[in-house]
């Protein structure tokens, strides 16, 4: 394994995954280029990518999302469960 999450690795690959970071950035108020620097991504192009669900993740900058709002790392990989407070989506 390269560290990456790949949505063609499982099928049970997170489908909100790519929104919910989104939701993160635009919490943070900073642009995509804006953001990059506070989860180590090498640019804003990089951040839309994993927003748009188009890039690999590096495992590393997806727990650097989390750890920046505080978040459980369940909360962004679990597609039942909102951001911020891990309910369950009926």
């Amino acid at each position: 394994m390269n560290g990456m999450l790949n949505r063609t690795m499982s099928s049970d690959f997170p489908q909100r995954l790519g929104e919910k970071l989104k939701q993160i950035r635009e919490h943070s108020k900073l642009s995509p280029d804006e953001f990059a620097p506070h989860v180590k991504a090498k640019d804003g192009a990089e951040i839309t990518s994993y927003e748009d669900d188009t890039g690999e993740l590096p495992v590393t900058i997806l727990i650097r999302y989390a750890r920046l709002v505080n978040l459980p790392l369940e909360n962004l990989v679990d597609d039942d469960r909102d951001l911020w407070f891990g309910h369950r989506v009926n």
